[in-house]
């Protein structure tokens, strides 16, 4: 999966984007914001992180 499919999906899920610090965004939803999540663009996200991320935010 790349990370841009990975934000499309928190973006799908009802998450908005918040603010990015340098390649970290952050997601906010009802009033809580996300952990920082890494942004590369077309490069793959790892399996562990984005099973991780895909299973605590429910996307």
């Amino acid at each position: 999966m790349k990370y841009r499919e990975l934000h499309r999906r928190f973006i799908k899920a009802g998450w908005k984007f918040d603010h990015a610090e340098g390649s970290h965004y952050f997601y906010v939803k009802d009033g809580v914001l996300s952990e920082p999540i890494p942004y590369h663009g077309a490069h793959e996200i790892p399996i562990g992180l984005a099973s991780k991320l895909i299973k605590r935010y429910k996307i």
